[in-house]
């Protein structure tokens, strides 16, 4: 048995039956991560913005593709249900960049996008499973936080995407970490995958011939519906104490379950339980005020686990963890 709940996943037996909805073509590009997806997204655009608004509740990795474009980036908040707080100065020929949170923030994505004069990107790099938003020019999504492979991204838009990268990428090393977790555990190969992890900054390439491979032997539609039913399962129990108003039935397949309460420690106890919780964001407790609703939401906010590699049987342990 696996020595943690939760995490970056094992490498499993595939299935031939693969249905990844996106493939390349005139508007669609496969890349070796999501964050390659956003810088081709941003060299393609019909007109180079002035600026590019970033939200301050996103991970630093976030800035290296329009930094890398040289692109000034400009920061904007968002309030503590997630919801984008837009610039009132930005104009058409400004860049917007909404974050669609863990697949469960979507409608707010949409009504911003909506009011934004100028071009908007969509993060769903933690909302997998969520469609190009209907005023949006482009999103980006990542691969391997939904899906058993080391890297991969897709870039979607309105837009040809005919600046693309050349050079494809190798992902054999970078796989390691897969088979360790299958093998030994998350723990043996927490370093590997830490290793994968920091190996995606560099250039964009295009999507690995051993990701695409194993993708073919993925059935995403199957994962999305388990993910689906496990966040209903979890919201169910532990709606009337998350003080995030999150949908009854989830948008798009969600990444996690994020709680936002006020039981004293539950962090610390869970991570003991073996529950991986990862503290998505310290750059933003590091950069923002104590009182400021990034900072709450970074310290506080915990991403339940709930892919389709768990059952309701782990769900039901899961919130006893909790004490539902």
């Amino acid at each position: 048995m696996d020595d943690m709940m939760g995490g970056f996943f094992a490498a499993t037996e595939l299935q031939e039956r693969g249905d990844l909805p996106w493939e390349d073509g005139p508007c669609c590009a496969l890349l070796s991560s999501g964050r390659a997806a956003l810088e081709v997204l941003l060299c393609n655009l019909p007109y180079r913005p002035r600026r590019v608004w970033v939200p301050r509740m996103a991970c630093d990795t976030l800035l290296h593709p329009p930094e890398r474009l040289g692109l000034p980036v400009v920061r904007y908040a968002c309030d503590e249900q997630l919801r984008p707080l837009l610039p009132t100065d930005a104009g058409e020929e400004d860049a917007l960049i909404l974050i669609n949170y863990f697949g469960v923030t979507g409608a707010a994505v949409e009504a911003a996008a909506s009011d934004f004069r100028g071009p908007v990107l969509v993060d769903a790099t933690t909302a997998l499973h969520a469609p190009l938003p209907e005023h949006a020019a482009g999103v980006f999504y990542s691969f391997r936080k939904f899906l058993p492979v080391a890297d991969g991204g897709a870039a979607v838009a309105r837009y040809p995407l005919t600046r693309l990268p050349e050079a494809e990428d190798d992902s054999r090393t970078r796989e390691r970490f897969l088979h360790l977790r299958a093998a030994q555990g998350a723990h043996a190969a927490a370093a590997a995958a830490q290793e994968a992890e920091d190996s995606l900054s560099a250039a964009p390439k295009k999507l690995s011939p051993q990701t695409r491979e194993r993708l073919r032997g993925i059935n995403c539609a199957a994962a999305a519906a388990h993910r689906r039913e496990n966040y209903r399962l979890l919201h169910a129990a532990l709606g009337p104490l998350n003080r995030l108003e999150l949908p009854a039935e989830p948008p798009a397949a969600p990444m996690c379950y994020p709680l936002v309460s006020g039981i004293p420690d539950l962090r610390d106890s869970l991570v003991d339980a073996g529950i991986a919780l990862p503290l998505f964001w310290p750059e933003v407790i590091a950069a923002t005020a104590p009182h400021e609703a990034e900072n709450r939401l970074a310290r506080t906010l915990l991403p339940l686990p709930l892919d389709q590699r768990y059952t309701d049987a782990d769900m039901q342990h899961l919130l006893r963890l909790i004490g539902c």
